[in-house]
């Protein structure tokens, strides 16, 4: 019987090959888009969770509160002085690790002479026992037992040694004066784990060279997770930690202004729903991740709408197989079965180009997430499985409709020539449609939100010059203020060059923050702000634009060490009316006493994601800068870095040349909305595609079901024209509703995405108005070919049985 339905089907597609391939072809752009989509909100999901034990762990935030209504600032990090009260006050908790990162430290093989920047990483040694970090050698019970201690990666391992055996060999860390003896070989760490590293001391390095925190509870430099026992009740351990601070520092708390809280957040959440400062790593969206999920599933039931309207397209040309078929004994159920098994075949062909699909568009959508998604049946049959899974699911869905449908006509109509679809089976066609185009319009209104969103944030003025801006970081080692100093001044004779300054931070990397008092008392009131330093030349240099006052003058001496210059939200949070105002104002910061000089305009010192926050600027003066700023005067760019080089080689011979575009760095910021606007157009896109794919199928039907109404209005001389409005006109009403139903969804959806960022557009009319026109056009392009066909077919053929 299967052998026979099988060969049925086949026949069947074979003998409509046009319809076949509609069909087909929908099917694999639908399962290939929805599959795609399935590995990457899987692999999102899925973050942190090749950990046994991800369950049982929990990394402790810290959220503190500003004294004078400053605000509370939540962070990643805390005091790696902290954990040991939270193993020792609570048998809930079972373990504590500590880690801390150590960026860009240079890192070299003591006989060796190249060296290079590396990401090192300290963790405590119950890192291996209570995370999943497997050692390929090494034994992982003792491996950072002890200070100077280092597990490496292969990478590591091979750009250190080559082929020879890294173990017991030493890397030195020179700025630290320290060497670090492997102990072992990481294996490889999954991608998709927002813990990475390739250097991973022990923390009791830390401690040997007196870089821990010794009862400091404020020295936020430490990512601390727990192990926590079975059982235990997440919100009421929470509860316990939240103010322990309380029990040992409060009052620290109560003279100083600050409160701590501490917030425990599973592991398997960090990568989606963690934002705090400092995070260990960049982290996605949820709301992204819900988003490309409705997706998936509307392109997946838009291709099952569309094969149902293509099938019910074919219906009237079925009807008296069907009919045949019933007055020879075939019962409804054998039909239904028959018109599934059509779906199933066509849907399992669909699957098998879609594989080819999927293979070829997953390094473009690698490309796309910076991931590295895989689809190998052979060694993970997982994915495969629910391919199958979903093919089958399509199939099924899909031919339910068309198989109950044209298994219940009579067929002493069909087989006279009388029959005609229900006005049911008419409406169910209608809401399809609908319900389609509901969807797609609602993309369309969303893509253009996204998109004008994303143009808004790139074009958005910053408040200062970043074009053509090179900085570079200073680093650490002996001399480096005054070696950049010397490295400052001699770009400036460069005739590329039109300006350098040195100063403590960079726009893109987050500042410091500090006590500043309303006046020189230490009984002063006071706030906490974030502060920057910078020499001379730093305002003129990246443009910033004066509110009141002046900038730091050569001419002025004493501005060295009494001049404060604020941002206009430093002069809201201190309590000031105006810019004007401030000015002159005296001012405590750290163990300078100044005045206020000047205000600058507030400027995105960070992503326009993050509001302006309150910053005092100060002059570099007895302070370390942390970077050197040069503003180059051609686009020229190679020939000038190679000058830089050079001079920096000589003024620095023992050091790492490095350097980075601002303007570069600024736009990855904006990266992650990048990739998702693009990821979503090209769905949404794929999306709007198979509807109109329905919408043909619908038409022809359409078409078909009035070819002997078109021909009497032809007799009765209707013109091609009027013909192609009537025959339009219902599907534009139906496009008409789709948007009046989804226009009302968009703008929610979408509102709620925009409240995300602290600088977002409004969602206008004109957003709907070219939707709409959008959708009306795609609408008549779409039909216009069945209609006209239908207007000017020759109304004898229809009418030549009357």
């Amino acid at each position: 019987m299967l052998t026979n339905y099988l060969k049925i089907a086949f026949r069947s597609l074979l003998k409509n090959r046009a319809y076949s391939f509609l069909n087909i072809f929908g099917l694999t752009i639908g399962i290939t888009c929805s599959f795609l989509i399935y590995l990457y909100v899987q692999d999102e999901l899925t973050f942190d969770s090749q950990h046994t034990k991800a369950d049982r762990i929990f990394r402790v935030a810290c959220e503190y509160s500003l004294p004078n209504n400053g605000g509370t600032e939540k962070w990643a990090v805390m005091s790696d002085w902290v954990p040991q009260y939270f193993v020792k006050d609570y048998p809930e908790v079972l373990k504590a690790v500590r880690f801390r990162k150590s960026q860009n430290v240079v890192v070299e093989r003591p006989e060796g002479v190249e060296r290079f920047y590396e990401e090192v990483v300290y963790a405590d040694s119950a890192v291996f026992s209570v995370f999943d970090f497997p050692l390929l050698k090494g034994d992982s019970r003792t491996a950072l037992n002890e200070p100077f201690a280092v597990v490496i990666s292969e990478h590591i391992a091979q750009k250190y040694f080559g082929s020879t055996d890294p173990m017991g060999k030493v890397l030195s860390l020179p700025d630290f004066n320290t060497q670090l003896t492997v102990k072992g070989i990481l294996a490889p760490i999954p991608h998709n784990s927002h813990l990475k590293f390739h250097v991973l001391a022990s923390f009791e390095t830390l401690r040997a060279t007196n870089r821990t925190s010794e009862n400091n509870w404020w020295n936020f430099s430490t990512y601390v997770y727990l192990e926590t026992q079975k059982g235990t009740d997440p919100e009421d351990l929470e509860n316990k930690i939240k103010r322990i601070s309380a029990k040992y520092i409060l009052d620290q708390e109560e003279s100083s202004g600050y409160r701590q809280e501490y917030y425990l957040m599973p592991l398997k959440d960090i990568h989606l729903k963690s934002s705090f400062r400092a995070e260990f790593a960049p982290g996605g969206n949820i709301n992204n991740v819900r988003i490309f999920a409705l997706i998936g599933l509307f392109i997946l039931l838009i291709a099952c709408i569309n094969f149902m309207n293509l099938a019910t397209a074919r219906s009237v040309k079925r009807a008296k197989e069907v009919g045949v078929r019933k007055v020879v004994g075939a019962y409804k159920k054998h039909l239904i079965v028959q018109f599934l098994n059509e779906s199933v075949v066509l849907s399992f062909l669909a699957m098998v180009l879609s594989v080819a699909l999927i293979l070829l568009a997953l390094p473009l959508l690698n490309d796309f997430t910076n991931k590295q998604l895989v689809f190998n049946p052979l060694s993970d049959p997982g994915p495969a499985v629910i391919l199958l899974g979903i093919t089958m699911l399509v199939g099924l869905l899909a031919g339910s409709y068309p198989a109950l449908v044209l298994s219940s006509f009579k067929p002493v109509e069909t087989l006279k020539g009388s029959f005609q679809n229900s006005s049911k089976g008419a409406m169910l066609r209608k809401f399809l449609v609908v319900f389609q185009f509901v969807i797609s319009i609602a993309l369309i209104i969303s893509t253009y939100v996204v998109f004008n969103q994303l143009q808004y944030m790139r074009q958005l003025e910053l408040g200062f010059q970043k074009e053509r801006m090179i900085y570079l970081p200073t680093r650490f080692g002996q001399g480096t203020a005054e070696k950049f100093a010397v490295l400052r001044d001699e770009l400036k004779q460069t005739a590329a060059v039109k300006g350098t300054a040195l100063s403590s931070n960079v726009p893109g990397v987050e500042l410091g923050n500090n006590v500043v008092r309303l006046g020189w008392d230490n009984n002063a009131e006071w706030s906490d702000m974030r502060f920057l330093a910078v020499d001379y030349d730093f305002i003129d240099l990246y443009g910033l634009k004066m509110a009141a006052g002046r900038g730091f003058d050569r001419s002025f001496p004493s501005d060295e060490t009494e001049g404060f210059i604020l941002n206009e939200s430093g002069v809201k949070r201190l309590g000031f009316d105006s810019p004007q105002a401030a000015l002159g104002k005296p001012l405590r910061w750290q163990n300078r006493q100044g005045r206020v000089i000047g205000v600058v305009r507030d400027f995105y010192f960070m992503s326009v994601q993050q509001e302006v926050e309150p910053f005092i600027m100060v002059m570099l003066t007895d302070r370390t800068p942390g970077y050197l700023s040069v503003n180059v005067a051609t686009d020229g760019f190679g020939q000038v870095v190679n000058e830089i080089e050079a001079r920096f080689n000589e003024i620095m011979p023992d050091r790492i040349f490095e350097y980075y575009f601002l303007d570069q760095d600024f736009d990855e910021q904006y990266k992650a909305e990048a990739n998702f606007s693009r990821i979503f157009t090209v769905f949404s896109f794929v999306a709007i595609w198979i509807a109109c794919m329905g919408l043909y199928g619908l038409a022809s039907y359409t078409a078909e079901q009035k070819m002997k109404e078109i021909g009497v209005r032809k007799v009765l001389g209707a013109t091609v024209a009027g013909i192609v409005a009537l025959l339009s006109g219902a599907f534009l009403k139906l496009v008409v509703i789709a948007f009046v139903l989804a226009s009302p969804l968009a703008y929610f959806a979408m509102d709620n995405w925009l409240a995300g960022f602290a600088e977002r557009i409004s969602i206008g009319a004109i957003a709907f108005i070219i939707s709409l026109a959008f959708a009306l056009l795609i609408t008549l392009l779409t039909i216009s070919y069945q209609s006209i066909r239908a207007a000017r077919a020759n109304p004898i053929k229809s009418l030549r049985y009357e």
